[in-house]
């Protein structure tokens, strides 16, 4: 399907590509997948979808075919296309997707809001990868637009404890009901702050690692009880170092979060959750010619910035 670009959202993951290419794309390409719009046009096999739908589209486009899709983890897709790596982003007037891809959302969802889809679907699998239930006590490392959403959602989920870990006072007070913790400010008495903020001397259950940090690794690592489960969702670059035997003696899980399986459907559903309120998230609205101030906005702005939308027509930038 054509879709016209109402709201494209700019990931760490953007800024990432832009200044080391880390997943060596192939010159020139289109950036961006954090995107919704307005269906422009079909193909003539597409079922489900009109000219005039508003959707939320999902970058990942897994070719059903190779091992992984066949025993049921589409998501890590050996022959992959993903927007803004082999496909054509979304920093542009118009994209096209796969119709799988897409779902139609309410005329009312602002564009913005629509285009967090991708990014709750990879914060929900961060939450499944923990296994966290009711009850349990959860640290989530980093407080990037990624690290509060993955707070925000687990406070939806009847934990007993969600604690959050960061540097900036701005980004932290998005985590709304999570426990805060502020280790620019506490420096040195972090650790001892995030060991009693736990509830339990064993430690938390869960720690999502939503920075990409060896050394948040090592502390999430100590943060465990036995049997607890560190959650690898931002990627660390370089050589990590761990303790094995640590790993060992107290049964610790290391588990990575990578895209999400088959959680695109329930992130629609959380978009238009009242109580999550998940519109707030998106701080600042730049138009297309205004880039360079986005793009800079998000690398440098984290005390001013939350999450930054390129917005087309008044759809995007009015609602």
């Amino acid at each position: 399907m054509l879709v016209h670009t109402e709201a494209a959202l700019i990931c760490t993951s953007d800024l990432n590509d832009i200044r080391e290419n880390p997943f060596g794309i192939a010159l020139p390409v289109v950036i961006g997948h954090e995107a919704s719009g307005v269906v422009a046009g079909v193909g003539e096999k597409v079922e489900g979808f009109e000219i005039g739908d508003r959707v939320a589209t999902h970058p990942v486009h897994p070719c059903g075919g190779c091992v992984n899709c066949l025993t049921g983890v589409r998501h890590l897709c050996a022959r992959m296309e993903h927007f803004g790596i082999n496909l054509q982003g979304t920093f542009a007037e118009c994209y096209v997707v796969r119709a799988d891809r897409a779902r139609v959302v309410g005329r009312d969802m602002p564009a913005y809001v629509a285009a967090l889809a991708e990014p709750v679907s990879v914060c929900l699998e961060a939450l499944a990868q923990a296994r966290v239930k009711a009850g349990d006590s959860l640290l989530v490392i980093g407080d990037g637009p990624f690290g509060v959403l993955i707070a925000r959602l687990a406070a939806g989920m009847g934990l007993g404890n969600t604690v959050i870990a960061g540097r900036h006072e701005l980004r932290l007070r998005f985590a709304r009901d999570a426990v805060r913790v502020n280790a620019k400010r506490l420096g040195d008495e972090t650790a001892a702050a995030l060991r009693k903020a736990a509830q339990s001397p064993a430690g938390y259950d869960a720690v999502v690692l939503a920075v990409g940090s060896a050394k948040a690794v090592k502390e999430g690592l100590a943060l465990l009880r036995p049997k607890g489960r560190l959650v690898v969702f931002s990627a660390v670059s370089g050589k990590t170092p761990v303790d094995l035997f640590d790993v060992h003696v107290r049964e610790l899980e290391i588990i990575g979060a990578c895209n999400d399986q088959d959680r695109f459907d329930g992130a629609v559903k959380q978009l238009a959750d009242p109580g999550l309120g998940l519109a707030d998230l998106v701080t600042h609205r730049f138009r297309l010619e205004q880039y360079q101030d986005a793009f800079r906005l998000a690398a440098e702005g984290h005390d001013e910035a939350m999450k930054v939308a390129i917005v087309f027509d008044d759809g995007g930038s009015l609602r």
